[in-house]
């Protein structure tokens, strides 16, 4: 317990500093004046429910984003885990240098995309009206310049996180978004003697504030002051059979992100094609979700650290208590604060905006959405404790089969042919949840038996 402590609570620190603000920065924007709103964007009639609804698919697309890059955290995690855990610290320094410097030139294509082609992602992948286009547009524009530093920080800080330096993670997370909070403060509104600047006042926090975050990350690693560590020869000697070792380790784990996180996106995509009231709903949900996935995501990078490290070391017993006591921390406190949610759920609402219709639709989505966070943490935990044991197709498949089978297509049968609407989506996505849950349990039992058999033979 004082490992899974010590290892996971600075994650949920780490990474609830960046969902909370992300929430934040989207209810900041939900309450921009409408005569603000007309100056900002002429003709459009946006209002602050469009701008909500266009930061949200914003993040949506940056978690995509991040996503992608999760094959080379995923990758160099794992690796690194089981070099520590055979003490063979050189090696997983040499990875470290490896993965960031192939993370550069996927940093710089990424920045230009975000800045040419947003306008085709809003509006023909996820089908957004004119004012949520323009909106979402015009933050994307502003924080793709500050892109090559985000993603290098966030790569950086993703590896030395899994390996177990959980602290700089934290001390780097609160950095970055308490500088955002500020700024998105002064610059969406205005205050002091700054300039209104609105939603791309918001653009320009996040950019400042991940940039003095990649400052602190890699000052602090290039001094020795982490877990991990890099040698300039490691950036500038490519090893082309590291590289690829990175990227076939983890291409499975990343696919499987990747397939959740496309999910995701296509869902976003019905539900602004059911209309401006449920789009904002799905928005609003989707936030509490987020806040949810920082104890499952937090705890899922715990059991992936402290299970492959007693892989890498051989204590197969051990990786599978680690596990069970996971099952029971983050299972517990999950029931706890979906409880909460569902009996308040009108009140959380409210936070985010008091437009009547999207406040009605919300409370019924929230209730569903909260049950889903039960079977959805407790899948995290076994699928990334799977990872830890070297099973890394296993997941991958599931969510491959969960996101076509249950959040694309029962998820578009329930919400339009049968006329659910949001409800049928958040419905089918609960299905998901339960069936990889299930699955991903059993294929771990399995696992470890079959280790330890092997192991006395």
């Amino acid at each position: 317990m004082k490992a899974i402590l010590k290892t996971s609570v600075p994650i949920v620190v780490d990474l609830g500093a960046q969902i909370l603000m992300w929430t934040l920065e989207t209810i900041l924007v939900g309450h921009i004046a409408l005569n603000s709103m007309a100056r900002f964007y002429p003709g459009l009639k946006a209002t602050g429910v469009d701008a909500l609804t266009a930061v949200g698919n914003v993040v949506q697309i940056i978690l995509y984003t991040c996503t992608m890059l999760l094959i080379f955290i995923f990758g160099a995690t794992i690796i690194i885990n089981k070099l520590l855990g055979s003490e063979k610290k050189e090696e997983a320094n040499h990875f470290l240098g490896q993965t960031l410097f192939t993370a550069l030139f996927a940093a710089l294509g990424i920045s230009a995309v975000w800045y040419f082609f947003s306008p085709f992602i809003f509006d023909t992948i996820l089908g957004t009206s004119l004012a949520v286009t323009a909106i979402g547009v015009d933050y994307f524009r502003v924080i793709s310049w500050f892109a090559p530093f985000v993603i290098m920080n966030f790569v950086a800080i993703g590896i030395v996180r899994g390996a177990g330096d959980t602290h700089l993670s934290m001390m780097t997370g609160l950095l970055v978004n308490g500088i955002h909070f500020v700024l998105a403060l002064i610059l969406i509104f205005g205050i002091w003697k700054f300039p209104e600047l609105g939603v791309r006042g918001a653009a320009f926090a996040a950019g400042i504030g991940h940039t003095a975050g990649f400052i602190l990350t890699y000052s602090v690693i290039l001094r020795g002051r982490s877990v991990l560590t890099f040698n300039w020869s490691d950036i500038k000697s490519v090893n082309r059979m590291s590289i690829v070792k990175i990227v076939q380790t983890g291409t499975p784990i990343t696919l499987e992100q990747l397939a959740w996180m496309t999910g995701m996106t296509i869902v976003i995509g019905f539900s602004n094609r059911l209309g401006l009231t449920a789009a904002a709903a799905h928005i609003v949900v989707l936030n509490f979700q987020r806040l949810f996935s920082i104890l499952y995501q937090a705890f899922g990078m715990g059991a992936l650290t402290l299970v492959g490290q007693r892989y890498g070391a051989e204590e197969h017993e051990s990786a599978r208590q680690t596990t069970r006591m996971f099952f029971w921390v983050v299972g517990g406190v999950v029931l706890f604060l979906a409880s909460i949610i569902f009996l308040r759920a009108k009140y959380f609402v409210l936070v985010f905006t008091s437009d009547a219709a999207v406040v009605e639709l919300c409370e019924m989505i929230l209730k569903i959405a909260a049950f889903v966070q039960i079977p959805k943490a407790l899948s995290y935990i076994y699928s990334f404790s799977l990872r830890g044991v070297g099973e890394n197709r296993y997941p991958m498949y599931l969510a491959f089969i969960g996101i076509l089978c249950f959040e694309v297509i029962l998820g578009f049968s329930l919400a339009f042919t049968f006329g659910l609407s949001l409800a049928g989506l958040w419905i089918a996505t609960g299905v998901d949840e339960i069936f990889k849950f299930s699955l991903s349990f059993k294929k771990f039992r399995r696992r470890i038996k079959n280790l330890t058999t092997q192991l006395a033979e």
